[in-house]
């Protein structure tokens, strides 16, 4: 977070009305000490919002199709691995990618999808020598170290963001934090509208409720660094249709997955264009 505190103490010292031009004028002490103490409690204030920002980020949970608890192994039938998915994104749209902003969230839709690969029985080496590639490409050690870790139980998957998201904050990275945040909860919302009756079941009532938490920290992460990442606010745009899903239940997530189907798919795609 080292390099963004500064940013967010710096932009606080400028939103307090008028605070040098209120010093300059002032000739006793205690109006000054008054104004002091306003640009204290502003940079106190952002400084707090960034932090329970990043603490909210952590609390993050990926759909149970990517991880899940010992002993809850999810497996397909061997009729159903017959049928491959064909909804998962090409690995030749990588190729075509030219911005950091695309290559994070395209390597952060394939992550998902090859966890689905493998429920199929789908052979993952392509999938790792795309990723292998956009990581080089991206030169992110921290998202190295993610695409490389545990994800076969929730403790495993939580430590994992953690790390990333420290990792990230402190090499002043957040926007391409968020970037790839939100291109993972699309891709699994996307996946989930692909087959709702084979991978809801996964789910309970706080699981469901798990996801539109995840939607509402991506919001908030996202509209937090508009200010001082602007390239944000184009994500925030393509990501506006889904920030309805406010699902408690099981039952209202299906139907909140039915009702934005069309729109899932047209902001997966919106990501990587």
């Amino acid at each position: 977070m080292k390099k963004l505190v500064v940013i967010a103490l710096a932009l606080a010292m400028v939103a307090v009305p008028s605070c040098k031009n209120q010093n300059k004028k002032a000739e006793d002490g205690s109006a000054q000490k008054e104004i002091s103490l306003k640009e204290q409690y502003a940079t106190e204030d952002l400084k707090i919002n960034v932090q329970n920002l990043i603490e909210s980020a952590k609390q993050l949970k990926p759909a149970p199709f990517v991880s899940k608890e010992d002993g809850g192994k999810i497996s397909l039938t061997a009729k159903e691995k017959m049928v491959k998915p064909e909804y998962l994104l090409d690995l030749n749209v990588a190729n075509d990618l030219v911005t950091l902003s695309q290559k994070y969230r395209a390597i952060a839709m394939y992550t998902v999808d090859q966890k689905i690969a493998k429920l199929y029985d789908i052979p993952t080496d392509s999938y790792k020598s795309t990723m292998s590639k956009l990581l080089v490409d991206i030169n992110d050690s921290a998202l190295k170290d993610f695409s490389e870790a545990d994800f076969t139980t929730n403790e495993g998957s939580q430590e994992a963001i953690k790390k990333l998201v420290d990792a990230e904050y402190d090499a002043d990275r957040a926007n391409f934090l968020w970037e790839s945040v939100a291109a993972s909860l699309v891709e699994q919302v996307y996946i989930m509208t692909q087959n709702i009756d084979k991978f809801l079941p996964m789910f309970d009532d706080q699981v469901a409720s798990d996801l539109t938490y995840n939607f509402v920290c991506v919001h908030e992460g996202i509209m937090s660094m508009q200010e001082f990442y602007p390239d944000l606010e184009a994500l925030n745009a393509a990501m506006l249709p889904l920030y309805v899903i406010n699902a408690i239940s099981v039952d209202q997530l299906k139907d909140q997955l039915i009702e934005l189907k069309g729109e899932i798919e047209a902001v997966r795609f919106i990501l990587l264009k």
